[in-house]
């Protein structure tokens, strides 16, 4: 039987230090299968029998990463986002005046003032790139950090040597410029990238966290008729439980006694609480309503259905591998390539080049290394999700990661839940039909004041329109509530009764056709439909629904001529889920659905391509990890939004439009990007290499690629800021 273990893993700056320890720990014998999950800085170790840690753990350390066993992973991402910050603040602090020094002021003794500046930046904030770097040497692979390491300590060391050797520089004709500014902003502004990263990632965690917050930690035990407040750690199948009204449920379970109503939309996404009796199951984190009642515990710790949620969360985080951005990929081949060429240049410059040979090998070596410095790579796709994210807020939509504004823009499904958002999530007196003699008002009087002597979530419903009505409240009698089937109560000696058709054929014979019809189509529409009679009379039919979002039509409609398909997912009837789809336009629904077959659903969608969910309660949380891209509605519950890679912060579900469309305009200016970048290189490389010195006598000093890579650099950004331009 296969062994599962868990390690949190400290140091890891991208999805390639995932892969890198993946395949490392994979080499070891026993061991089935490993998982590394960069965004929660966890790996999961499957294997064939116990293995010893120690030798596991010293393999990571050996790689260049670390375990922190003791600490939580909260508490891990907030060190790690504290420590970046604060890199980054003195990073700057130095950096700032290396550029004012190198630009506008020139001192005495300048390029030994920018060394001594420099230093600390290069070795002590830029370690946490020539650690990797070397590490990758080690292990023969390359990644952004062997590119900012290798970049960087070009122009330094070249700097470093024009200082202290400035004749030897004078002797081959060349101004002895140092680019100590160079190295030091290049890991300035990657600190503040990988800053806002951490900062970001720090909230991965927060939505697991939030679910095990959602189980009360103490219960009411009752054994032997009294009653004790005990941990719900210490609770064993079997026990007692007393569930007064406005608790949560600690626990699953059997009611055994009294009667309830549960909101149980943390699981069914429904907003309609669900009436509880004996034989009623009921589930831990739900909420109680106005009954109390005695459960009778059935399932425990890991086996509750909310512990099973928080599972499927944890593993929908794991196997939701982040896009690498581009220049991750080609950072494989384009760094040792770059470095090739450089010592190519050096050897060729040595062998055939002018007197003296050692300074303009060295020259063209330094000039191939500064020149394909990552900056205008490393620019190209923070800067513009920099812009695209900063325009996503100002327009109500909080974008969480790079990678969802990627997918976003090869959407092919989106998966809506229903309740909450393409209705509005909360349920409404939509209709009253006075039947015969009576009124509206008759019929309101006596719905709002037997509903007011009950449990039922219908009392506030009605309040709007009873205060709308001038509704008075009157003295009920004999009042009696009937599970499942209904309510009577006696005024003004009269004997009243609101309830289903059930309770009516229970009490009275069967209705009037016509009635039959206008109760069973209000049904099939998908409303909770009741009757109001006295004694044998009807008096009227009163419905009950969520009412949908007044875009949600729209916003389908507008998915469709941008080729994607809508799809609704929902815990609700058939009937119900039928009758909201085809309000919105929506071909395909799905009904009847608990949280793990969502996530079921969001997966079968997926290997169909890329695939968004939309949601908004607790029970769509597992489906939003798992989807390629999740979407929550800022009026969501917090462990959705915190599930969720975008927040429709203000509710509306037209932002979500807006979303994919600036998704691919924001794509659109990442590839013009790199496209400039990658550009930049291919001609740049050459030149500094020297391939035109023997037919114009032209080559490429430092000082020019450091230009030039600056200019690249501007234009990439330049270009990201168009997108600030963007219209919805």
């Amino acid at each position: 039987m296969a062994e599962k273990v868990e390690l949190p893993i400290m140091g890891m700056n991208c999805a390639a230090c995932a892969a890198r320890i993946e395949r490392e720990l994979g080499k070891l014998e026993h061991i089935k299968d490993v998982k590394v999950n960069f965004p929660l800085k966890k790996a999961v170790i499957l294997t064939d029998e116990d293995i010893e840690l120690k030798g596991v753990i010293s393999l990571i350390r050996e790689i260049g990463y670390d375990v922190d066993i003791e600490s939580d992973v909260t508490v891990r991402s907030k060190k790690e986002e504290a420590d970046l910050k604060e890199s980054f603040i003195w990073s700057a602090c130095i950096s700032i005046p290396v550029m004012v020094f190198s630009m506008w002021m020139v001192l005495p003794h300048n390029n030994l003032i920018l060394f001594f500046l420099t230093l600390p930046v290069q070795f002590y904030f830029g370690m946490r790139f020539h650690r990797p770097a070397l590490l990758n040497l080690k292990h023969l692979t390359s990644d952004m950090n062997t590119l900012i390491s290798v970049g960087t300590s070009a122009a330094f060391f070249y700097s470093t040597f024009v200082t202290f050797f400035p004749g030897v520089v004078l002797k081959a004709g060349i101004e002895p410029h140092a680019y100590f500014d160079s190295s030091a902003t290049i890991i300035t502004l990657i600190l503040f990238g990988r800053y806002l990263e951490s900062k970001a990632k720090t909230k991965t965690y927060t939505a697991i966290k939030m679910l095990y917050e959602l189980s009360p930690k103490e219960c009411i035990l009752v054994k032997d008729g009294l009653e004790t407040k005990v941990s719900v750690d210490n609770i064993e199948v079997g026990n007692h439980v007393l569930i007064r009204p406005g608790e949560k449920v600690p626990v699953d379970g059997k009611v055994i006694e009294g009667t309830t109503y549960v909101d149980e939309s943390m699981i069914t996404g429904e907003g309609v609480p669900v009436h509880k009796g004996i034989g009623s199951e009921v589930i831990g984190g739900t909420i109680n309503g106005k009954g109390s009642v005695l459960v009778e515990v059935s399932r425990i710790g890991k086996d509750t259905v909310l512990s099973k949620v928080i599972r499927l969360v944890e593993d929908a985080q794991f196997t939701k591998a982040p896009v690498q951005r581009l220049a991750d990929r080609v950072s494989g081949i384009f760094v040792p390539i770059v470095i090739l060429i450089s010592f190519g240049a050096f050897f060729v410059w040595y062998a055939f080049g002018p007197a003296p040979k050692l300074t303009n090998s060295l020259l063209s070596f330094v000039s191939v290394l500064i020149i394909a410095c990552p900056c205008a790579l490393g620019l190209a796709t923070p800067t513009a999700i920099m812009v695209s994210t900063g325009v996503g807020a100002r327009n109500g939509i909080l974008i969480k990661s790079a990678e969802a504004l990627e997918l976003a823009s090869q959407t092919k499904h989106i998966l809506f839940d229903k309740t909450g958002t393409l209705t509005e999530g909360a349920v409404e007196l939509t209709q009253i039909i006075p039947l015969g003699r009576y009124t509206e008002k008759d019929i309101m009087n006596v719905l709002y004041n037997l509903e007011r002597q009950s449990e039922h979530p219908f009392s506030e419903a009605l309040r709007p329109k009873s205060d709308e009505l001038k509704i008075k409240s009157v003295n009920v009698n004999n009042f009696q509530a009937v599970p499942g089937k209904g309510i009577k109560g006696e005024i003004d000696g009269n004997v009243y009764f609101v309830g289903n058709m059930s309770f009516y054929e229970e009490n009275n014979k069967l209705p009037h056709d016509n009635i039959i019809h206008q109760y069973s189509q209000k049904e099939r529409e998908g409303a909770s439909t009741v009757l109001v009679w006295r004694e044998d009379e009807i008096m009227g039919i009163a419905a009950f629904s969520d009412t949908l979002r007044n875009d949600s039509v729209q916003v389908v409609e507008q998915l469709k001529k941008m080729g994607i398909v809508s799809v609704m997912i929902t815990g609700d009837s058939k009937d119900g889920a039928k009758t909201i789809s085809g309000r919105v336009g929506i071909e395909t629904y799905y009904y009847r659905v608990l949280p793990d077959q969502k996530a079921d659903l969001v997966k079968s969608f997926k290997k169909k391509g890329i695939t968004m969910m939309v949601g908004d309660g607790i029970n769509d949380a597992p489906s939003l990890a798992t989807a390629d891209v999740g979407i929550a509605m800022g009026k969501g519950t917090d462990i959705a939004i915190e599930s969720a890679d975008v927040v429709l912060m203000r509710g509306q579900l037209s932002r979500l439009v807006s979303f994919i469309r600036l998704s691919r305009k924001t794509l659109w200016v990442i590839r013009e990007n790199l496209f400039w970048a990658f550009i930049y290189n291919v001609l740049g490389i050459p030149i500094a290499f020297g391939v035109l010195y023997p037919f114009f006598n032209i080559r490429l000093e430092p000082m020019y690629g450091a230009l030039a890579m600056m200019i690249s650099s501007v234009s990439v950004v330049t270009n990201s800021l168009r997108l600030r331009f963007f219209k919805e």
